[in-house]
Protein backbone atom coordinates (compact mmCIF):
# COMPACT_ATOMS: atom_id res chain seq x y z
CA UNK A 1 0.00 0.00 0.00
CA UNK A 2 1.33 3.21 -1.10
CA UNK A 3 0.87 5.75 1.60
CA UNK A 4 -0.46 9.26 0.38
CA UNK A 5 1.52 12.48 0.59
CA UNK A 6 -0.19 15.32 0.96
CA UNK A 7 1.48 18.75 0.69
CA UNK A 8 -0.29 22.24 1.60
CA UNK A 9 -0.86 24.21 -1.05
CA UNK A 10 2.02 27.37 -1.74
CA UNK A 11 1.15 30.22 0.03
CA UNK A 12 0.47 33.54 -2.22
CA UNK A 13 3.31 35.82 -2.17
CA UNK A 14 2.93 38.71 0.01
CA UNK A 15 1.89 42.13 -0.94
CA UNK A 16 3.54 45.53 -0.34
CA UNK A 17 0.26 46.35 2.01
CA UNK A 18 0.36 43.08 3.69
CA UNK A 19 3.87 43.63 4.30
CA UNK A 20 3.44 47.08 5.46
CA UNK A 21 0.51 46.74 7.95
CA UNK A 22 2.67 43.42 9.83
CA UNK A 23 5.72 45.29 9.57
CA UNK A 24 5.45 46.32 13.57
CA UNK A 25 4.40 42.75 14.25
CA UNK A 26 7.69 41.34 12.33
CA UNK A 27 10.05 43.50 14.66
CA UNK A 28 7.94 42.51 17.39
CA UNK A 29 8.67 38.88 16.37
CA UNK A 30 4.98 37.96 17.09
CA UNK A 31 4.25 36.49 13.94
CA UNK A 32 4.54 32.97 13.27
CA UNK A 33 7.85 31.22 11.44
CA UNK A 34 6.39 31.05 7.80
CA UNK A 35 4.95 34.76 8.53
CA UNK A 36 8.01 36.09 9.69
CA UNK A 37 10.12 34.17 6.71
CA UNK A 38 7.29 35.56 4.09
CA UNK A 39 7.56 39.68 5.71
CA UNK A 40 11.25 39.34 5.83
CA UNK A 41 11.67 38.06 2.08
CA UNK A 42 9.55 40.91 0.94
CA UNK A 43 11.02 43.36 2.83
CA UNK A 44 14.41 42.38 1.13
CA UNK A 45 13.31 42.46 -1.79
CA UNK A 46 10.62 45.40 -2.29
CA UNK A 47 12.67 48.88 -2.31
CA UNK A 48 9.31 50.44 -0.95
CA UNK A 49 8.51 48.07 1.85
CA UNK A 50 13.06 47.74 2.57
CA UNK A 51 12.32 51.73 3.06
CA UNK A 52 9.58 51.18 5.63
CA UNK A 53 11.71 48.43 6.86
CA UNK A 54 14.84 51.24 7.56
CA UNK A 55 12.54 53.54 9.29
CA UNK A 56 11.01 51.54 11.32
CA UNK A 57 13.94 49.39 13.04
CA UNK A 58 15.75 52.55 14.31
CA UNK A 59 13.07 54.08 15.44
CA UNK A 60 11.87 51.28 17.89
CA UNK A 61 15.71 50.96 19.19
CA UNK A 62 15.52 54.92 19.72
CA UNK A 63 12.55 54.12 21.69
CA UNK A 64 14.14 52.10 23.75
CA UNK A 65 12.46 49.02 22.56
CA UNK A 66 14.79 46.23 20.60
CA UNK A 67 13.36 43.98 17.71
CA UNK A 68 12.55 40.50 18.88
CA UNK A 69 15.16 38.60 17.75
CA UNK A 70 12.92 35.85 16.03
CA UNK A 71 9.45 34.82 15.24
CA UNK A 72 7.50 33.79 17.90
CA UNK A 73 9.81 35.75 20.23
CA UNK A 74 7.05 37.77 21.89
CA UNK A 75 7.75 40.00 25.10
CA UNK A 76 5.64 39.42 28.01
CA UNK A 77 3.19 41.86 28.34
CA UNK A 78 3.31 44.51 30.66
CA UNK A 79 1.66 47.43 31.72
CA UNK A 80 3.87 50.22 31.96
CA UNK A 81 4.19 52.41 35.48
CA UNK A 82 3.68 56.60 35.01
CA UNK A 83 7.25 56.84 35.28
CA UNK A 84 8.17 54.38 32.34
CA UNK A 85 5.52 56.38 30.32
CA UNK A 86 7.12 59.98 31.35
CA UNK A 87 10.38 58.33 30.44
CA UNK A 88 9.60 56.74 27.59
CA UNK A 89 7.54 60.33 26.41
CA UNK A 90 10.53 62.21 27.45
CA UNK A 91 13.13 60.40 24.69
CA UNK A 92 10.44 60.29 22.19
CA UNK A 93 10.35 64.10 22.73
CA UNK A 94 13.94 64.95 23.18
CA UNK A 95 14.66 62.56 19.69
CA UNK A 96 12.11 64.74 18.03
CA UNK A 97 13.87 67.83 19.17
CA UNK A 98 17.23 66.71 17.86
CA UNK A 99 15.24 66.46 14.56
CA UNK A 100 14.18 69.56 14.61
CA UNK A 101 10.58 68.77 15.52
CA UNK A 102 9.09 71.67 17.58
CA UNK A 103 7.71 70.40 21.17
CA UNK A 104 4.48 68.85 21.96
CA UNK A 105 2.16 70.94 24.02
CA UNK A 106 1.44 69.15 27.31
Amino acid sequence: MNAMVTHAPPRPPIDCRDAVRQLWDYLDGELDADRYADIAAHVEQCRSCGEHYAFARPFLAALGAPPASSPGAMRAPSTPSDATSQELRARVIAALQRDGFPTPPD
